[in-house]
């Protein structure tokens, strides 16, 4: 291995990064020397590159430039250029910008996302390195993303943990094998293959399971009628293993996406916070969220029909609209769904949130408690930032916006 201070050893690291074949063991190289020297704060004009692929050109246009330059003294420069350059990537291609009344949007939002250098394990300490004896060395913690966990409680109160079991039948609950069948994911089968509907309708009873999520898990369930649910981080859903009579009705707490399996003889029934959701078969993501100020319904295909409870009062949500239910209900026209399932596929994406919206997303996933410190800013946020990203990471990120952040163990203190 090429000694760290070779310049021909960054550039060979970095474009091994960007186009994703670098090793477990050069990541760890290359993660170290990027984590050395970024925390520069960084302006990029709005008319440098028109698009992120030209910036990046750019950016390691100059880099290249610099290396090839024989001074002796170039190899520190080198050094501040690639982590500068690492970090612009990285933010810019994170799609994060931001705007207050007074303020611009500085960074441009990045169609594509590319992976900012991260570490392991799940909680880890890093030491910063003293720059002289009498540098005291300030340690602090980070808390990686989360990841696959649930529990499943069976009908007779067994509780299994799903992220600790083995691929394999789980249990036999009403007439249905539980199986988990692969990392993050449970599936409800029959036992046998031909059941008479009659049959099973007279002599199986109603046999109820949950699943639930933790702060920091997420999970993907197949239900006894072929229907798909992704629960998101602190939910829950509550089932019958069987879809008796002539409703298929499941019980959410907190968010989930459903991909539900048609049948024109049982409508599906989702009972949430003060609504129920109708559909025979169709694609839609319900956010419940206790500490959320409205119920989010966002319909991507097919129809469904919300209903209030505590009014009767419905509406049918054609594709691309979200029904918010608060004191009453709203339906509004989305410029895409993109925001509302941006968590199945792996990101957070604001529009227009507010610090608030932004950090009880963070709190979920991150199995972390937020303090805000003084007056709240007034920012905008809106962009992409990858969900599999540190806890460090993610802040950082957030702190080009000039908000700051102190982490405390679990606790997450915003700052002005």
């Amino acid at each position: 291995m090429k000694p760290l201070s070779s310049n021909e050893r960054y550039q060979e690291l970095a474009e091994k990064w960007l186009n994703h074949t670098i090793s477990p063991q050069e990541s760890e190289e290359f993660f170290q020397w990027y984590n050395s020297d970024q925390d520069n704060d960084i302006y990029i004009p709005n008319d440098y590159a028109e698009s992120d692929q030209e910036l990046k050109k750019r950016i390691f246009a100059e880099i290249n430039q610099n290396i090839s330059d024989p001074v002796s003294s170039q190899s520190y420069y080198t050094h501040k250029w690639f982590a500068v350059a690492a970090l612009i990537i990285a933010v810019i291609t994170a799609g994060l910008f931001f705007r207050s009344e007074t303020k611009q949007i500085l960074l441009p939002v990045a169609e594509n996302i590319i992976e900012e250098p991260k570490l392991t394990p799940t909680e880890r300490r890093i030491s910063s390195v003293p720059e002289s004896e009498n540098t005291q060395t300030v340690v602090v913690n980070d808390i990686e993303a989360g990841e696959n966990k649930a529990i499943l409680t069976l009908g007779d109160g067994t509780k299994i943990i799903l992220d600790d079991a083995k691929n394999g039948i789980l249990a036999n609950q009403g007439g249905n094998s539980v199986l988990k069948a692969a990392e993050g994911e449970v599936i409800y089968s029959f036992l046998n293959e031909v059941k008479d509907p009659l049959i099973e309708e007279q002599n199986t009873p109603v046999i109820y399971n949950t699943i639930e999520t933790p702060k920091g898990g997420k999970f993907q369930i197949k239900l006894p009628d072929g229907s798909k649910v992704w629960l998101n981080a602190a939910s829950s859903l509550r089932f019958p293993t069987v879809f008796n009579g002539s409703k298929r009705q499941v019980e959410l707490k907190g968010e989930a996406y459903f991909e539900v399996s048609p049948d024109q003889s049982k409508v599906f029934e989702v009972n949430t916070r003060n609504q129920v959701v109708q559909v025979l078969g169709t694609h839609f993501n319900i956010n419940a969220y206790l500490d959320e100020p409205t119920v989010n319904t966002t319909l991507l295909e097919g129809s469904v029909r919300v209903s209030d409870l505590r009014t009767n009062i419905s509406q049918l949500l054609k594709p691309g609209e979200q029904s918010k239910l608060s004191e009453q209900m709203e339906v509004i026209n989305l410029k895409n769904t993109n925001e509302a399932v941006a968590w199945k596929e792996g990101y957070f994406q604001f529009d227009e949130a507010d610090i608030k919206t932004v950090m009880r997303q963070i709190e979920r996933w991150y199995d972390v408690s937020v303090v805000y410190e003084g007056d709240l800013p007034n920012y905008r946020f809106g962009g992409e930032i990858e969900r599999n990203l540190s806890l460090l990471q993610v802040l950082k990120i957030l702190e080009k916006t000039k908000v700051h952040f102190r982490l405390e163990g679990r606790e997450v203190i915003v700052m002005r």
